[in-house]
C-alpha cells in the first residue's frame, strides 16, 4: 500500500533547529502527559505552528524500527567467528535474523548485509548499531534501510 509519501532516514546533525525541537516536545509531551503543548514548545522556545507542521512527520529510527524489518550493511576483517559473534550480539538483544549475505573477502575484508526482525530487540536501533561496532573486527555498521 503506497500513499505516494516519500521517506528518507536522516541525520540529526543536519536537520533544522525546528525540527529537533519538534522531537523534543513530542518527547516531553509523551513523558509529562500533563504538560500543555503551549507549555512544552515554550520550554523548547519553539512556536506552536511550527510543531503542529512537523509533529505528525519526523519520528526517531528507533521508534520506527520497535515493529519493523530492518538491513544492517556491515564491514568486517576476515576473521574466523565474526559473522558468529555478530549473530550472537544480535540474538542476544532478542533481534530475529531474517537474512544473510556475506561477500567473499577481498584483501582480508568482507560485507555482511543482515535483515532482522527488530519487533522484540532490548535496544534501539542506534545502541544495536553501536554494540556491533564493539565487536572486535568490526570496521563499521550502517542501517541500510527499513520498512515502513
Amino acid at each position: 500500500m503506497s500513499d505516494g509519501q516519500k521517506y528518507y532516514l536522516i541525520r540529526e546533525d543536519v536537520l533544522p533547529e525546528s525540527v529537533k525541537k519538534t522531537l523534543k516536545v513530542k518527547k516531553l509531551l509523551e513523558r509529562e502527559p500533563q504538560v500543555s503543548i503551549f507549555e512544552a514548545v515554550k520550554r523548547y522556545d519553539l512556536s506552536r505552528s511550527a510543531y503542529y507542521k512537523f509533529k505528525d512527520t519526523i519520528f526517531p529510527v528507533e521508534d520506527q524500527t520497535r515493529e519493523r524489518n530492518i538491513t544492517l550493511l556491515v564491514h568486517v576483517d576476515d576473521n574466523v567467528g565474526l559473522l558468529y559473534r555478530i549473530l550472537e550480539s544480535i540474538a542476544a538483544e532478542k533481534g530475529s535474523v531474517l537474512t544473510i549475505h556475506q561477500s567473499l573477502p577481498i584483501m582480508e575484508k568482507a560485507t555482511i548485509t543482515i535483515s532482522l526482525n527488530a519487533r522484540e530487540m532490548r535496544l534501539t536501533i542506534n545502541e544495536l548499531l553501536d554494540k556491533l561496532k564493539q565487536i572486535d573486527g568490526v570496521n563499521q555498521v550502517q542501517l541500510l534501510g527499513m520498512n515502513m
